[in-house]
C-alpha cells in the first residue's frame, strides 16, 4: 500500500482525554490456551524449540552481501546474555542491524530479511531495541524471553519499528504506510521499574511504552504479554502497552495487558485484533484515529474504561481525522466504569460502533458518553452491581435496514440480528477462531527440511519435482529462508503442516504459467475433493516474470474438524521485488502497459468444495518497488509500477470460510469476489483499486470467462465504471462481513478525484444473494460506496455517509433476509424487464425474483379505510374468599394517510418453474 498523501499526528504521549482512575478490583491475568490442531498427534519434548536448530539453514540468496549475509541471528551469539542483569541493549541490537540493512534513509527491500531470535531468559535493556525492515523477533514460545526494562530507561519504546529522528519535525526512518513485513512473538514485556516519564538522549521527554508499533501490510503481533505498574504510582499514571500512531495493518492477536495508564493506544487505517486481554488498565483502549478496525474477543477486566473513542470525528478544528467506525464482537467487559465512552455530540457526528455478542458484567456504563451530568448521554444501561447483560447486536450510526435506499442515523439493536450457521462459530456460539500453531512441543527431527532432501533455496533452477517429491507423504515440511523457484505446480496433500521462515518464497515462472487464457495453479492445496488437515505458516508466494497464466494457490482441501484446513501470516507478492523481472527497470508507470508485466491470472482461489481458515494474509500486486531507492521522499510515487494481475481472491467455497486480517490490493478485476459462496466470515477486509486504471479499465489485458462470475462490466458506460470492484458478493448466502476498507486513491496515478471522491464510480456489490450482513463499510474516491442492483438503489458517496476522511456506513442489511422461500436464490430482476417486450428472466428453483417497481403514467392517490381495532382484557380477583372476574375493552380507530406514488411495485413471485416472463 502506497499512497502519495502523508498522514502525520504528533506523538502525544500524555495522554489527558481521559483522567479516570483504575479500578480498585483485581483479577489474576489469565492467558488463553490455544492448542494447535496438529497433523500428528504427539510431539516429543525437546530440549531446544527446533526453530532455533533449523532456522540457521535460511539464507538472503539475493542479499549484496551473499552467503555472508545471516539470516538467522540468535541474539546470545551477539553477546547477550538473558540473566536480568546484564544490559543486553547492545548486543541485541547488533543481532538486529548487522549486515547493512535497511534502516534510517532506507524505504524498503526484498533482499535484507532476518529472524532476530531470543532465548528463554531475562533480557535487561536500557534503550530501544530498534526493529529493521523485513524483520522477525521471536522468542522461544515454551518459556518466553523477559524483556525487562531498566529503571533509566531512555528512549521510546522497549520494542521500536519507526524511530523518530531527532530534530526532525516528527520524521521517522520509514513510510509509515509502507511497513510491511514484520513480526514480533512469544515475549513478555515486563515495565514495572520504568518512572513515569523517560528522556531520550537528546532530553526529549516521553511516556513509557512497551512497543511502539507503527506498521502496515503483513504485520503482525503474538503471544505476548505487557506488564505495567497497578498501584497507581509512577509509570501507573503514563505507562502505554503498545502505541500505534499511524500506519496501515495489520493483525493483533494473543496480547495480555495488565496494569498501567492505556493498554493500546491505536491510530490506523485499518486493523484487525483478536484475543487480547486486558486487567487492571486504567484505560484498556484509546482509538485515536481510525478509518475502522475489528476488535474480537476482547476481555477488559477490572479496568475503569474499555473503549475510549472519544476523538471527535472531524476534530475540533473541523478538518483531520478521529474515529471512523469500530466493531466490538465476541467480547467480555467486566468491572468497568465504562464499556466504551465516546464524546458529547449528537448521534451523526458520532463513530460507527457495532457491539455483537458482549457481556457486560459489574459495568456501570456498557456504552455512553464521557461528560458531566448535565451533558452525559447513556446508549445502553448497565446491569448492575454483579449483574450481567448479552448484548446481542447493537450499532450506533448510518444504518440502511431496507431495500428502498432510506437511512437513518440511529443507535439501538440491530434488526435482523444476524443468524450464525453452527459451521461458522465455536460451541459458545462465537466465531470460530483459531490462532497459528508453533508447535512447540516438537523436536528438531519431527520435520522434513528441504534443503536437507537436494532442494535449492537460491532461486535457481526448477525445483517443482524435487519439492513434490519430499510434500507426496503429508508430513511436517520446514522450508528454510529462500527462494524456491518452481516451473510446474507445487502439490501439497492433506496432513501436510508447511512451515517457512522470513516468509520463505515459492517462486514460479517459466512457461508453464505464460498463458492467460489456459490459467494453472502455482500451488494446490490438496486435489478436488480431498478432506483432511493442512497448516500453513510463515511462507510468500511470488512470480517471475512474465506469468500471466499463474495461478500462485488454488485451494481445493476441504477441513475433516473446524479449523483443521488453514493458513497464517503467509502473503502473495507479485512484482516490485529484486530478480523478479517486475521492478522499476522493467514494468515503470511510464511504459503504460507491456505484455512482459502480465504477472498472474489469479492470486487465490478457494475452489467450491474447499474450505479455510485465513488469518493474516495479503494478496498484494505491487504498486512500487520495494527496492527502489525514494531520495529522503515520504511517499512512494517516484517507484511506481505498472504490473497487472487479473484477479485478488475468488471464493466458491460452500464454508466454512473464514478470513481474518486479509487485504488484496491493485489486481484488474476485482480484489474479493465471493461467487456461489455460502458460510463465509470476513474481518477486518480492505482493498485498493490499480493506480492505473481506468488506463486502460478492467476488460484489459485479462480475457474475461476465465473463471466463474468473472465481472463483464456491461453495465459500463463510463471508463471509471471499468475499474476493478473492491468486493462483490454474487449468488452467495451466509456471508458476515465485519469492517471492510475499500480504497480508490488514484485516477491514472492522478490524485485530484479525491476531492470530489470521483476516481471510480463503483468498488462494492451484493446481487442475487441472501443472509448478507455487512458491518462497517468505509470508502475512499469512489462515487458509490455501495453499487445498486435490481430494485436496491446505489448509495452515493456524499455527506450523508462521509464522517471525516471516509464514507462510513455502520450497518447494511437490505439483503440480510430471504424472503419466504427456504434455501431459495434470490433473483433481483432489471427494471428493463418493463419496457422489453422480449426480456426473459430465468433460475433454478426454488428461487425468489424480486421485481423491480413498475412506473405509472402519472401521479396516483391511494386511500385506505379507517381500521377499526378492539382489544378485551380481563382479570380475577379475589376479596374475602370470593373470586370476581373484571374486564373492559378498548376501541381504536386507526386511519392510515393516503399514499401518492409515480411507481407500483410488485410482489416477488416464489418460482417452481425454471422461468418467468412478464
Amino acid at each position: 500500500m502506497s499512497r502519495s498523501f502523508t498522514i502525520w499526528l504528533a506523538l502525544s504521549w500524555l495522554v489527558t482525554a481521559l483522567t479516570w482512575a483504575h479500578s480498585t478490583k483485581f483479577t489474576d491475568s489469565l492467558s488463553q490456551n490455544l492448542t494447535s490442531i496438529s497433523p500428528d498427534d504427539v510431539f516429543r519434548r525437546a530440549d531446544n524449540y527446533w526453530l532455533a536448530d533449523l532456522a540457521s539453514k535460511g539464507k538472503m540468496p539475493l542479499s549484496p552481501g551473499g552467503d555472508n549475509y545471516k539470516f538467522f541471528r540468535n541474539v546470545k551469539d551477539y553477546g547477550a546474555k538473558g540473566d536480568g542483569t546484564t544490559d543486553d541493549t547492545e548486543a541485541i541490537n547488533r543481532a538486529a542491524s548487522e549486515g547493512n540493512r535497511c534502516g534510517l534513509g532506507c524505504a524498503g527491500t526484498s533482499t535484507l530479511g532476518a529472524m532476530v531470535y531470543f532465548p528463554s531468559g531475562t533480557y535487561r535493556v536500557t534503550k530501544p531495541i530498534v526493529q529493521y525492515y523485513y524483520t522477525q523477533f521471536i522468542g522461544d514460545p515454551r518459556d518466553r524471553p523477559v524483556m525487562k526494562a531498566d529503571r533509566e530507561f531512555k528512549g521510546v519504546a522497549v520494542f521500536d519499528t519507526d524511530p523518530y529522528i531527532p530534530g526532525a519535525n516528527g520524521a521517522q526512518w520509514y513510510i509509515n504506510q509502507n511497513q510491511f513485513f514484520r513480526q514480533i512473538r512469544n515475549f513478555n514485556i515486563d515495565m514495572r521499574d520504568m518512572k513515569t516519564m523517560n528522556y531520550d538522549d537528546n532530553g526529549q521527554g516521553h511516556a513509557p511504552v512497551g512497543i511502539h508499533w507503527q506498521v502496515a501490510q503483513a504485520t503482525s503481533l503474538q503471544n505476548i504479554k505487557i506488564q505495567m505498574r497497578d498501584d497507581a504510582k509512577e509509570s501507573a499514571q503514563t505507562a502505554i502497552g503498545i502505541f500505534t500512531e499511524n500506519g496501515s495493518g495489520g493483525l493483533v492477536s494473543d496480547l495480555e495487558f495488565s496494569g498501567g495508564f492505556i493498554g493500546y493506544q491505536a491510530g490506523s487505517q485499518q486493523f484487525t485484533m483478536r484475543n487480547l486481554k486486558f486487567t487492571k488498565v486504567s484505560t484498556a483502549v484509546q482509538i485515536t484515529w481510525t478509518w475502522g478496525m475489528t476488535w474480537q474477543q476482547i476481555a477488559v477486566e477490572n479496568c475503569t474504561v474499555g473503549f475510549n473513542i472519544t476523538r471527535k470525528n472531524p476534530d475540533s478544528s473541523g478538518n483531520g481525522q478521529g474515529v471512523g467506525s469500530l466493531a466490538i464482537i465476541d467480547s467480555t467487559f467486566k468491572g468497568s466504569q465504562y464499556g466504551v465512552g465516546i464524546l458529547p455530540l449528537n448521534d451523526a457526528e458520532a463513530p460507527e460502533l457495532v457491539l455483537e455478542n458482549v457481556l457486560m458484567t459489574d459495568t456501570v456504563i456498557p456504552v455512553g458518553i464521557v461528560a458531566d451530568s448535565s451533558k452525559g448521554k447513556v446508549y445502553i444501561e448497565g446491569p448492575g452491581v454483579d449483574k450481567n447483560m448479552t448484548i446481542k447486536s447493537w450499532a450506533l450510526g448510518t444504518r440502511y435496514a431496507s431495500r428502498d435506499g432510506k437511512h437513518e442515523v440511529t443507535y439501538g439493536f440491530v434488526s435482523p440480528a444476524p443468524m450464525k450457521p453452527p459451521s461458522l462459530t465455536d460451541k459458545a456460539g462465537k466465531f470460530f477462531v483459531r490462532s497459528r500453531p508453533q508447535y512447540e512441543n516438537a523436536g528438531s527431527n519431527n520435520w522434513v527440511v528441504v534443503t536437507d532432501k537436494g532442494v535449492a533455496n537460491d532461486g535457481t533452477g526448477d525445483q517443482t519435482d524435487a519439492i513434490n517429491k519430499v510434500l507426496a507423504n503429508g508430513l511436517k515440511i520446514y522450508f528454510p529462508a529462500g527462494i524456491y523457484q518452481v516451473k510446474g505446480t507445487l502439490k501439497i496433500p492433506p496432513g501436510s503442516a508447511i512451515v517457512g521462515s522470513g516468509w520463505s518464497q515459492i517462486r514460479g515462472t517459466g512457461s508453464f504459467f505464460g498463458d492467460a487464457k489456459n490459467p494453472k495453479p502455482m500451488v494446490q492445496v490438496g486435489k478436488p475433493g480431498d478432506k483432511g488437515a493442512v497448516e500453513i505458516s510463515d511462507m510468500l508466494f511470488t512470480v517471475k516474470g512474465p506469468t500471466a497464466g499463474a495461478i500462485l494457490m488454488e485451494w481445493n482441501i476441504k477441513e475433516n474438524i473446524q479449523g483443521g484446513a488453514a493458513m497464517w501470516d503467509s502473503h502473495f507478492r507479485i512484482g516490485g521485488a529484486v530478480d523478479s523481472d517486475l521492478t522499476l527497470k522493467d514494468c515503470p508507470q511510464a511504459g503504460g502497459f507491456q505484455e512482459k508485466c502480465m504477472a498472474a491470472s489469479m492470486l487465490l482461489h478457494v475452489t467450491k468444495d474447499a474450505s479455510g481458515y485465513f488469518e493474516n494474509v495479503w494478496a498484494w500486486t505491487a504498486d512500487h518497488d520495494l527496492d527502489a531507492p525514494l531520495g529522503g521522499a515520504t511517499t512512494s510515487t517516484s517507484a511506481f509500477l505498472n504490473i497487472f494481475s487479473g484477479r485478488g481472491i475468488l471464493i466458491e467455497s460452500k464454508g466454512p470460510t473464514w478470513l481474518y486480517g486479509t487485504a488484496s490490493e491493485h489486481n484488474v478485476l476485482y480484489q474479493y469476489e465471493l461467487s456461489g459462496a455460502e458460510n463465509v466470515y470476513m474481518g477486518h477486509l480492505q482493498t485498493e483499486t490499480p493506480y492505473f486504471q481506468p488506463v486502460p479499465n478492467a476488460l484489459q489485458p485479462f480475457p474475461i470467462g476465465q473463471f466463474p462470475a468473472d465481472p463483464d462490466f456491461k453495465d459500463c458506460v463510463n471508463d471509471t465504471c471499468k475499474e476493478s470492484w473492491g468486493l462483490r458478493i454474487i449468488d452467495s448466502k451466509n456471508v458476515f462481513v465485519y469492517s471492510a476498507g475499500m480504497y480508490s486513491f488514484f485516477n491514472n496515478y492522478a490524485q485530484i478525484c479525491l476531492d470530489p471522491e470521483d476516481c471510480q464510480e463503483r468498488l462494492f456489490r451484493i446481487g442475487r444473494s441472501n443472509y448478507v450482513w455487512i458491518f462497517n463499510i468505509f470508502t475512499k474516491g469512489v462515487k458509490e460506496v455501495v453499487s445498486g442492483f435490481g430494485e436496491i438503489p446505489s448509495i452515493p458517496f456524499n455527506f450523508t455517509a462521509k464522517t471525516g476522511f471516509t464514507s462510513e456506513i455502520g450497518v447494511y442489511l437490505p439483503f440480510a433476509g430471504d424472503g419466504s422461500v427456504t434455501n431459495a436464490t434470490v433473483i433481483f430482476v432489471d427494471p428493463s424487464i418493463w419496457t422489453n417486450p422480449q426480456a426473459d428472466v430465468h433460475c433454478a428453483p426454488p428461487c425468489i425474483m424480486v421485481l423491480p417497481p413498475s412506473t405509472l403514467t402519472s401521479a396516483t392517490t391511494i386511500t385506505f379505510p379507517p381500521l377499526t381495532t378492539t382489544l378485551e382484557v380481563g382479570w380475577t380477583t379475589t376479596i374475602n374468599g370470593m373470586a370476581k372476574f373484571t374486564n373492559t375493552t378498548q376501541t381504536t380507530t386507526i386511519t392510515i394517510p393516503p399514499v401518492i406514488t409515480s411507481r407500483l411495485r410488485r410482489e416477488p413471485p416464489q418460482t417452481i418453474p425454471s422461468s418467468f416472463s412478464p
